[in-house]
């Protein structure tokens, strides 16, 4: 196998584990590290099918994280409305007169 096919197979299992660990940033960087590898044509077919396993599994990753995050984000935006709510409630019985007086 080509130097080429060994560091650009490196670079992407790199990235994966890179996403199994949540660090986005670098997975980023090694793929941008991969792109200036140079074209794909000169790529061995086992690397890239090996490429094409690896960038299906992240892609799938990447997926699930944003439905997490969307989960996420919607169940922050239901606490808030219900604090909303309660703030509001609070802020009624506030405002309502105290009517006990200390007698005597």
């Amino acid at each position: 196998m080509g130097k080429v096919n060994c560091l650009v197979e490196q670079l992407t299992q790199d990235a994966i584990e890179a996403a199994r660990h949540g660090q986005w940033e670098q997975v980023i960087a090694l793929y941008g590290q991969r792109l200036s590898q140079g074209p794909q044509q000169s790529l061995s077919l086992a690397t890239i099918e090996v490429l094409m396993e690896s960038d299906q599994w992240l892609i799938s990753r990447v997926k699930e994280v944003q439905a997490a995050i969307n989960q996420h984000l919607n169940d922050i935006q239901d606490q808030r409305r219900k604090l909303g709510v309660l703030k509001r409630q609070w802020g009624e019985h506030s405002t309502t007169p105290a009517r006990h007086l200390l007698t005597i």
